[in-house]
């Protein structure tokens, strides 16, 4: 797939959530980078497939966590990255859009007592409290194409 078509995906995924493409701030504090598209396809979200009161929603596709692969994720460039409190209940709700394969979903100290797999279509909401101050990777715990680009999560635990 080019870059366009996965441009355009980062569109739908965001114009689905009513979020305007001129200027897009993904779901609780997860930032991305300003696009601009004519036409969008359309893109079925799973049932459940919301951002949870006061919480994070994350998108997996098949360009990673949030679009991951567009926004460069790398180690010199986190993303997505998950600003909380020390104290502060951490809602997240991941949702797989992917129609080809699963995708994995841990958070360094947090949620990562058992390895997730998300099949395509397929939803897991997690909540916890950020005890501990620090940043805690978010990872993709199992192989999958993408696999290198969604290491490179994090979640921000400040005082």
């Amino acid at each position: 797939m080019g870059r366009t078509s996965r441009t355009t995906l980062v569109l739908v995924v965001l114009t689905l959530l009513g979020i305007s493409a001129s200027s897009i701030v993904l779901i609780g504090g997860v930032k991305s980078s300003q696009n601009a598209a004519t036409t969008l396809p359309t893109v079925k979200l799973p049932a459940g497939c919301v951002r949870p009161s006061g919480g994070f929603l994350i998108i997996m596709s098949e360009y990673g966590y949030n679009n991951s692969v567009l926004e460069g994720a790398g180690p010199s460039k986190l993303w997505p990255v998950i600003v909380v409190t020390q104290g502060q209940d951490v809602k997240i709700t991941v949702c797989n859009v992917d129609t080809t394969q699963s995708h994995g979903f841990q958070v360094s100290n947090y949620f990562e007592n058992t390895i997730e797999s998300l099949a395509p279509g397929k939803v897991l909401t997690v909540s916890f409290v950020a005890t501990k101050e620090g940043n805690f990777p978010i990872y993709c715990a199992i192989f999958c194409s993408i696999h290198l680009f969604m290491e490179y999560g994090m979640l921000r635990v400040t005082s």
